[in-house]
């Protein structure tokens, strides 16, 4: 067997200062140290010096986070693990449904107890749902934290503790078994005509409760036996950065490191050198290179909290922006007709409806040319927008294409 070169010790890469990085041709000046362009066209990454945030010659802020922050390894997902249990110990804050009676009827028939239905009463039990998330590699007996949920009617999950339950994946396998006491971050406190509450007291977690009892079968290596990183952020740019940095530190060693498509990196690794020592020291090695990538040319925007969030680089067209805001209120009053005095007329409730009108127009703003979503968000400042009327003037923008970016609205 081979083993790796030396090169495995050297320093992190990062991108040379004044580098300009562009989606589709990135560039990258040479480090200080002599070190030459690479041929294949890709990002060429420096040595030796750390500069995660630079400016860049147009002025726009270039990050350089580390590749370990910017891929996964791509053949190993996390499992999501779910189960039913009791939680017991409860303060008369339970539930008695028939379900969870039929659970606790369950649980102590498989004890040996021999009891009906009709036995069983509730207030000191709840039926919850348990749900962990298994990591890639995790090993027999390796502790995790399970999350408890109430799917009955009980009011609160304090001072409870769950009963062993299993934990069982896509597959219906059982992976993990779940036991211990619940930590509630909530309390609740009633009485016959108040009560308070403070957070959730429904929904709890078992701190290391959750035990591996079944591995799951996880390699490093892809069916063609290739290191296959996925890009967490995909995009072109991203993903031949990416591979650039892998190859620049791989340097020499026969590997063959390869953007497949905006969201995958593929690593060839000669054959006698597959092995999971040499798997962990090629990604701990490629995970402290830092490389540049691009901003996100995208707009988010909450239409609940009127909350935006945009890009550095997101540019805007030369437009006007205004709003007319036109609200109509119809009230309906009920006043009373009385008679005169000794009059033989009788008193009558008439009803009157009244309507209202109210336009208002806001001032126009100009917003010039290669504007900024923020120079844009200054103006729409002033005219005092609602959270609704904000989301109506990106999706104009975005319909009328001066919003050069990818709009999401939630």
């Amino acid at each position: 067997m081979r083993f790796l070169p030396t090169f495995l010790t050297c320093c992190s890469l990062v991108v040379a200062q004044g580098a300009t990085p562009s989606p589709t041709a990135p560039a990258v000046a040479p480090a200080a140290t002599g070190t030459t362009p690479a041929a294949t066209g890709l990002p060429v990454v420096a040595t030796e010096v750390e500069i995660p945030i630079r400016q860049n010659g147009l002025g726009e802020t270039v990050l350089s986070p580390r590749i370990r922050n910017l891929t996964r390894l791509h053949n190993s997902m996390p499992h999501q693990l779910v189960g039913i249990g009791l939680v017991t110990g409860l303060a008369n804050t339970g539930s008695s449904d028939r379900g969870t009676r039929q659970a606790i009827l369950n649980v102590v028939r498989q004890l040996g107890l021999n009891l009906t239905i009709a036995d069983v009463v509730g207030g000191s039990t709840a039926l919850v749902s348990i749900t962990c998330t298994m990591l890639p590699f995790a090993k027999q007996g390796q502790a995790m934290d399970v999350k408890i949920e109430v799917i009955s009617d009980a009011s609160s999950l304090r001072g409870g503790e769950l009963l062993r339950a299993e934990l069982k994946g896509v597959d219906g396998l059982t992976y993990v078994v779940a036991q211990g006491s619940l930590i509630v971050g909530g309390v609740v406190a009633a009485g016959q005509n108040a009560s308070v509450q403070k957070n959730t007291s429904t929904t709890a977690w078992v701190t290391n409760g959750g035990v591996v009892v079944r591995e799951e079968a996880t390699s490093f290596f892809s069916e063609s036996g290739a290191l296959e990183l996925q890009v967490l952020n995909p995009s072109p740019f991203n993903a031949s950065s990416i591979a650039a940095g892998i190859a620049t530190a791989l340097a020499g060693s026969g590997m063959t490191v390869t953007p497949v498509d905006p969201s995958l990196v593929r690593i060839e690794i000669p054959d006698d050198d597959r092995t999971n020592q040499n798997a962990l020291r090629i990604l701990n090695l490629v995970g402290n290179v830092r490389v540049p990538v691009e901003n996100p040319a995208k707009v988010m925007i909450d239409q609940a909290n009127g909350t935006v969030l945009a890009g550095e680089g997101v540019l805007i067209s030369p437009c006007v922006v205004g709003l007319s805001d036109l609200t109509i209120a119809i009230v309906e009053e009920d006043q009373v007709s009385q008679p005169n005095p000794f009059s033989p007329g009788t008193t009558e409730r008439v009803g009157r409806t009244r309507v209202e009108v109210q336009n208002q127009n806001t001032e126009l703003k100009k917003v010039g040319g290669g504007a900024t979503v923020s120079d844009l968000l200054q103006n729409l400042k002033a005219l005092g927008l609602t959270p609704s009327q904000l989301v109506s003037v990106f999706q104009a923008l975005d319909q009328g294409g001066y919003l050069h970016a990818t709009l999401e609205v939630r």
